[in-house]
């Protein structure tokens, strides 16, 4: 059996790789994707994952006929292209999940007999209250959602065998097939009209449910303003609907832990073969180019205003300070000139060491790994891994690589601190173990101790880790390690981020975008 999922999308650069590895992750064989002429790097970002992941991709000519009228026009194009390859065929949008709940969809499928379709109901979910959009995974960050009550969950999207068309796509929601359609727990379908789309019947859910992250946070939803269609300026339209009634957010909804390990793996690979095309397009590119593009991003070069100021006792005691204003510079008296690195265990304000318990970020010193940091002599960056080599997942960092890279603070009583290479918001931890990384200010809670670890102790891969990142200093160094095709699989990203900020820009330049929220 072969199954594929056709999607159209417009502006998608950021979401487009975590709809890609969920489909993965359910097991869908083949991607069928078409770019509604977008103006940002949704293209790029597509084309970059080809080599890991069976992607068939076109791009829309730009017209301007009605957004659905198009949207048609390329399921037709699909059913044509590609019908008599695969058994199956799903159209889903960009922010649509099918959830089987840990199902594989080729077992949900054979399940289903000799249907010809399977329509699943959506499963609509509000903003969660979210103003701007969270960083990160979609169907980890919005949890709640409405009812299988409300009106605009008896809407439906399909899958199916694509050789029992009996007449061309006509609209998004539905296709006419020989044979028989059912629901998602596999009875007959019961459609409110003859033209299909919509259930006459409350969905119950069963066996299946299309997520719907259609109105995502305020931030999404103002962004989609920008393309509306006259037509879903109604008021009585699902978009805003979805936002406006608190009755979509009333839930709280799960995902199965089967899917979410899976999801990690494909980002794990997506990751990989994009990190083989930044390496490619390093590879590529002249050090004349690279030294003439980092010439032009480079800031003008301006007086820097740096006060000789003491903070007042006032502005202290109402967190108004920040405990340092220069990153890097730690450790200084630890460099001997045996090494160019030096490697460490952290610990809290607390005093609890920081720990992964099945990959997560913790402080649980009982169940927990300590993690290992290392630091590499006049950086501005530390890298964090796992003592066991696998990745690290820490919540609000949407980063997935397997070692993380943080900016570095160093405090005046000898602490760090430590921030988002990024959003360069810092990572702090209460008392009980909890964290975040949103702390616009390094205060007490948001402080690190180090306690050295002997080099010779550590993991061979760390140890290597160390020896190719300290040599990593300049742009130029890392477009030589590429060339020898040096530490490409891990640490590439690592070393990008370790540079400065002109070094990155040049980067994402060159890579045309495609430096998302996942890697940087």
């Amino acid at each position: 059996m072969k199954v594929a999922v056709c999607l159209v999308v417009k502006n998608e650069q950021t979401e487009i790789i975590y709809w890609a590895a969920w489909y993965k992750a359910l097991g869908f064989d083949t991607l069928i994707i078409y770019d509604d002429f977008s103006d940002d790097a949704t293209e790029e970002v597509i084309l970059s994952m080809q080599g890991g992941i069976d992607i068939r991709y076109m791009r829309n000519a730009v017209n301007r006929d009605i957004h659905n009228v198009r949207q048609v026009r390329a399921y037709n194009d699909a059913v044509i292209r590609y019908g008599h390859e695969f058994d199956w065929i799903a159209f889903f949008d960009a922010d649509e999940y099918l959830d089987l709940y840990g199902k594989n969809i080729k077992s949900y499928l054979s399940e289903q007999g000799d249907a010809s379709l399977v329509a699943f109901n959506w499963c609509c979910v509000g903003t969660n209250g979210y103003v701007s959009r969270p960083e990160g995974v979609p169907f980890l960050n919005y949890t709640r959602m409405g009812s299988n009550e409300l009106f605009w969950n008896r809407h439906t999207k399909v899958i199916f065998r694509p050789d029992r068309l009996s007449r061309s796509v006509y609209q998004v929601h539905n296709v006419d097939v020989h044979g028989t359609s059912v629901d998602s727990e596999g009875l007959p379908v019961e459609w409110e009209s003859p033209s299909g789309g919509f259930t006459r019947n409350i969905p119950t859910w069963k066996g299946a449910r299309l997520i719907h992250y259609q109105s995502r946070s305020l931030e999404h939803y103002i962004n989609r303003d920008r393309h509306l269609e006259d037509v879903r300026r109604d008021v009585n339209d699902p978009l805003h609907t979805v936002v406006n009634n608190p009755e979509y957010n009333a839930i709280e909804s799960t995902i199965s832990a089967d899917y979410i390990r899976d999801f990690y793996k494909w980002m794990d690979h997506i990751v990989s073969q994009q990190t083989h095309t930044i390496a490619r397009v390093l590879r590529s590119t002249s050090s004349c180019f690279i030294n003439q593009l980092e010439s032009i991003l480079a800031p003008p070069n301006v007086p820097v205003f740096q006060p000789a100021y003491k903070a007042e006792a006032h502005e202290i005691a109402h967190n108004w300070i920040s405990f340092h204003t220069t990153p890097g510079k730690i450790l200084s008296e630890h460099f001997d000139g045996r090494s160019s690195f030096v490697a460490f265990h952290i610990e809290n304000h607390f005093g609890h060491r920081l720990t992964s318990v099945d990959g997560k970020l913790s402080t649980d010193s009982e169940n927990g790994i300590p993690l290992i940091g290392i630091y590499c002599e006049g950086s501005e960056y530390v890298h964090v891994f796992t003592s066991s080599g696998e990745a690290l997942r820490v919540n609000g960092d949407s980063r997935v690589t397997k070692v993380l890279t943080y900016k570095v603070w160093n405090n005046e009583d000898g602490s760090i601190s430590i921030s988002h290479p990024r959003t360069h918001r810092y990572l702090g931890f209460a008392p009980d173990g909890t964290y975040n990384i949103r702390k616009i200010r390094a205060l007490a809670w948001e402080s690190f101790n180090l306690k050295l670890v002997d080099i010779a102790e550590c993991p061979q891969f760390v140890r290597d880790a160390g020896v190719y990142l300290g040599r990593i200093t300049s742009l130029e160094d890392l477009k030589r390690s590429c060339e020898t095709a040096e530490q490409v699989d891990g640490l590439v990203i690592n070393a990008l981020t370790a540079l400065d900020d002109v070094s990155k820009s040049a980067v994402s330049f060159l890579s045309r975008g495609i430096l998302g929220e996942h890697i940087l």
